[in-house]
């Protein structure tokens, strides 16, 4: 227990590099983290503007990505199964680029990263463990979405489509994500912003927008192929993805080793709460398509629950690497600071999201619920969600802070398949209790 005591007090960095590192990446900020409670205050503001601004340009993203499923849905009949690889597919996208953004972030603000992002090794090994990353956990989510299918007796394309497809579109759309978060990355750090606070929703919706168009080309290509070459791709990509999780666990890059060793397990737990949160999804399915302006808000408010809890979980893990939290049993100034701006955010934001729906379900000739109807939907559900978001980052970043791991390779993964599950939860929930009232 001492032992335990003694490498939990112990900071990732010295003071000095501590100061350094602030004064580099926060400048504005660095007067306030030795001022107390009242005088951090004034950073809710500054800091609430520069996610506020991501989150509303994420949201208005992700009703693009709800139009285009929508759009889209027809094909669904086509390949069985697709509809259960979806949530997962997207979710994936969203935690391992979301998680490399937030290590990029905290490792420009630790300096053991700078510009330009190119010359720097460590970033080398971390995009070495992305690669890594889309190949093996694509792999396992075929297996998963497979499995869940034959369990609630819901007819699937085969095995070797599923995996090809699954496989194909993470490439594709991978190749896109890591360009746009290195560009976003850099672009922000330059700016004077934080990585923090804009990072992950940036990335996450980018992962949104891409994910549906790409899946079902995907899934319409690897119809058009013969048998045995869908089986010799999958095959291959089994070999391939196998052999780059061995070599990636066992590596003397111990920067890339770790990486994998931490993030894999908890991908793979993420890739199951994904799946189930589309299954949860098609069991109100007739709902959702009668009142299709929540079939809109649903990829939103997973969007946002997940760019929430990533913002917070990033603030946090980089607070706690720059030694300003300890992440112990009791709440420090920081860490209420931290909580402070997320509600702040979403009383500005799920109102807008209401706004926003609405005009967009007006527009695109939806059959959409009344102006009040939405509004209290996307209120209600938005006060649990941020509250569930809250509790699940802050639970989840002590949890690995104390069992040793970095916060930065398994928090975020977690956070976002969660709220996909509790989000949709949250918006379904609430939608009901609104159409009985109104009944």
């Amino acid at each position: 227990m001492v032992e335990f005591e003694a490498k939990e007090e112990a900071p990732f960095i010295s003071r000095a590099a501590s100061e350094q590192s602030l004064l580099v990446a926060m400048p504005a900020d660095l007067n306030f983290y030795d001022g107390g409670l009242a005088t951090a205050l004034v950073r809710i503001p500054r800091i609430v503007k520069q996610s506020f601004f991501a989150l509303v340009i994420c949201a208005v993203t992700s009703m693009v990505a709800g139009l285009s499923l929508a759009n889209l849905s027809h094909l669904l009949a086509l390949y069985p199964g697709l509809i259960i690889l979806i949530p997962g597919a997207i979710d994936m996208r969203g935690t391992i680029f979301g998680t490399f953004g937030a290590r990029l972030g905290t490792s420009l603000h630790t300096g053991e990263i700078s510009p330009p992002l190119s010359r720097s090794e460590p970033l080398r090994q971390q995009v070495a463990s992305v690669a890594i990353q889309v190949l093996s956990v694509s792999m396992i989510l075929a297996f998963v979405v497979k499995g869940f299918g034959i369990a609630v007796g819901l007819e699937t394309l085969s095995i070797y489509e599923l995996m090809l497809i699954s496989v194909l579109s993470s490439i594709f759309s991978g190749l896109i994500l890591l360009g746009f978060t290195l560009l976003v990355i850099d672009k922000s750090f330059r700016k004077g912003w934080d990585p923090d606070n804009i990072s992950v929703p940036f990335i996450t919706v980018a992962g949104d927008v891409i994910t549906i168009p790409i899946l079902f080309g995907t899934a319409i290509f690897v119809s058009t192929l013969a048998d045995p070459l869908t089986m010799g791709a999958t095959l291959f990509f089994i070999f391939a993805s196998t052999a780059s999780v061995v070599y990636g666990i066992s590596s003397n890059h111990q920067l890339m080793a770790r990486t994998v060793r931490q993030s894999m397990p908890i991908l793979i737990i993420a890739t199951l709460f994904s799946t189930v949160a589309g299954l949860f999804m098609g069991i109100y399915e007739e709902m959702l398509v009668a009142f299709s302006t929540v079939l809109l808000l649903i990829p939103v408010f997973n969007a946002v629950g997940g760019n929430l809890g990533g913002i917070l979980s990033s603030r946090l893990t980089s607070a706690y690497h720059l030694g300003m939290i300890k992440m112990g049993r009791k709440l420090e100034d920081e860490t209420k600071i931290n909580f402070g701006c997320t509600l702040v955010l979403s009383a500005f934001l799920f109102p807008t999201l209401g706004l926003l729906s609405y005009a967009v379900s007006r527009a695109s000739g939806m059959d959409a619920l009344g102006f009040s109807e939405i509004m209290t939907i996307c209120l209600v559900a938005g006060f649990f969600t941020t509250i569930l978001a809250i509790l699940v980052t802050y639970s989840f970043t002590r949890f690995f802070v104390r069992v040793g791991f970095d916060p930065d390779n398994v928090t975020i993964p977690m956070i976002t398949s969660v709220m996909d599950v509790l989000g949709t939860a949250s918006l379904i929930v609430a939608t009901l209790a609104v159409i009985s009232a109104a009944l």
